[in-house]
């Protein structure tokens, strides 16, 4: 056998072996964003379950229709984010059936301009700010859009969910309203 043979077999067992370490350090990732930890679902992404959530600074595109009840949902979302912009007829109905006993807030980042056409996607009940820079994402520990997090009445995070749908909303919801902060839902 020649050199030429084994100088592409080192190479392929090097390329085997760095596959190797990807595939772990990305299943480590999922599984710590599916299985959780003592600090929450996440160590990597959002506030930790059970610590004060971080004030929201951004400026606001739309207020939501009608009173802000104490539990709300805070959805971190992008304009150039195809996840995002699918999710929108979702939180819309969600934040329609749910407005009597969970805000909706969407912190969206992009410029205003781009915003407020994102914000048209969302329902009137969903309170859309502008998180231009992506500052706000940042103090709240969010890397990823789009991506939840559930604040109690008291301003406490309670639970944070990954790629939010309508079902995982309902249950970040029912979390939020059955929380010992809230009181039992009615």
């Amino acid at each position: 056998m020649s050199w030429l043979f084994w100088a592409g077999y080192a190479a392929l067992w090097v390329l085997v072996v760095l596959l190797a370490v990807a595939m772990v350090m990305m299943l480590r990732e999922h599984a710590d964003l599916v299985l959780g930890s003592r600090e929450g679902r996440s160590r990597l992404h959002g506030p930790p379950e059970g610590a004060a959530a971080p004030r929201l600074d951004g400026d606001e595109v739309r207020p939501a229709d009608g009173p802000a009840p104490g539990p709300r949902i805070v959805l971190f979302m992008a304009v150039t984010c195809q996840p995002c912009r699918h999710r929108r007829p979702q939180i819309s109905h969600f934040a329609a059936d749910h407005a009597d006993t969970v805000q909706t807030l969407v912190a969206c980042s992009g410029s205003a301009d781009d915003v407020r056409e994102f914000a048209v996607g969302l329902g009137p009940e969903v309170a859309v700010l502008e998180d231009s820079a992506g500052d706000m994402a940042a103090s709240w520990r969010v890397f990823m859009t789009p991506f939840a997090v559930g604040v109690d009445g008291e301003g406490v995070v309670r639970g944070k969910v990954a790629n939010p749908g309508y079902d995982t909303l309902m249950l970040l919801a029912r979390l939020l309203t059955e929380s010992p902060g809230t009181g039992p839902a009615t």
